[in-house]
């Protein structure tokens, strides 16, 4: 199975983000409409933040990351996780993105703690990452034989809003002709 670890805001913080996605996609349309189809835009139910992609795992591994993930001790975040939508970006960079997000801001420090954590945690469970944690929600992947800029775009978002987390999931996705689907493995608090 392919698993990952995230926070996935709730269907109100969802329809917000919708919003903003909904908001970028009229920017991109009275420029030019054909730059809509340029992006897979990523449905809201699938909406989250990955705090860690583990990807191929065995299901006996499963239990491991669960045990390890439960253990609260080893982690200094409680409470709850305070966002804030920032604005729109993209990876590598706004003239060549390949991902387009919504960058979001944690003054709090939690949100750097939590990852840090679930490193630290499949780090002793042998599984590594080469990434550099930057909190962020897909909104959509320009397509792979498509290119597109979106320098000079105005990338802030309308209405800047805020929501709070009080939980992660390991979380699995499988792969099908439509795209990959996603499900809870397991619900933790944090």
């Amino acid at each position: 199975m392919r698993t990952f670890i995230s926070i996935n805001p709730d269907k109100s913080t969802k329809d917000l983000i919708l919003e903003v996605q909904n908001d970028l996609k009229q920017k991109l349309s009275a420029v030019n409409k054909d730059l809509l189809s340029t992006v897979k835009w990523e449905p809201k139910d699938k909406f989250h933040i990955t705090l860690f992609f583990i990807g191929d795992t065995e299901e006996r591994s499963v239990e491991n990351i669960i045990q390890i993930l439960n253990d609260k001790d080893n982690h200094s975040v409680t409470g709850k996780i305070s966002l804030t939508a920032d604005s729109i970006s993209a990876f590598p960079k706004l003239k060549y993105p390949r991902v387009i997000f919504l960058s979001l801001l944690n003054e709090d420090g939690n949100l750097f703690r939590l990852s840090e954590f679930v490193n630290r945690s499949m780090g002793s469970l042998g599984i590594n990452s080469d990434k550099t944690f930057h909190p962020h929600i897909t909104l959509g992947r320009v397509r792979r034989d498509r290119k597109i800029s979106l320098s000079g775009f105005d990338l802030n978002i309308k209405n800047v809003f805020s929501f709070d987390v009080k939980n992660f999931f390991l979380m699995e996705s499988k792969l099908k002709s439509s795209g990959s689907e996603y499900s809870v493995v397991k619900e933790f608090n944090i």
